[in-house]
């Protein structure tokens, strides 16, 4: 077993100790057509991971670029494969966020947890 996969398993096991399972969704918009000007149907994406919701501290929030409300959510990485996408929703305690922001911890090339900034 590499370094990268011993590492990945203790941190999804630390965040399924620690953390929640978080639902995860990506819609993608379907093709436009230049022939008829139509779009076709969208697609969903739905993908689960562990997570853990945390706050931003004082020196990073700037009212801009990171607001009080926004959530920094530690994730391990979902069991599907699925990474994580800026315009993807995740569901904490019930109230839906936006990811606008995708960290990544990574360790010889894989990645280990996802630091996402999510928004309402």
């Amino acid at each position: 077993m590499s370094l990268s996969t011993t590492m990945i398993a203790l941190a999804r096991a630390q965040l399924e100790d620690k953390g929640r399972a978080v639902a995860l969704v990506r819609v993608t918009e379907g093709a436009y057509n230049v022939a008829d000007g139509t779009v076709g149907a969208a697609t969903t994406v739905n993908y689960s991971a562990f997570g853990l919701p945390d706050g931003y501290n004082s020196l990073e929030v700037d009212g801009t670029s990171v607001r009080n409300s926004d959530v920094k959510l530690w994730l391990s990485t979902p069991t599907t494969g699925e990474v994580p996408l800026v315009g993807d929703t995740c569901t904490i305690d019930s109230v839906v966020h936006r990811i606008i922001n995708v960290g990544k911890i990574t360790a010889q090339g894989s990645n280990l947890i996802y630091e996402l900034q999510c928004r309402i």
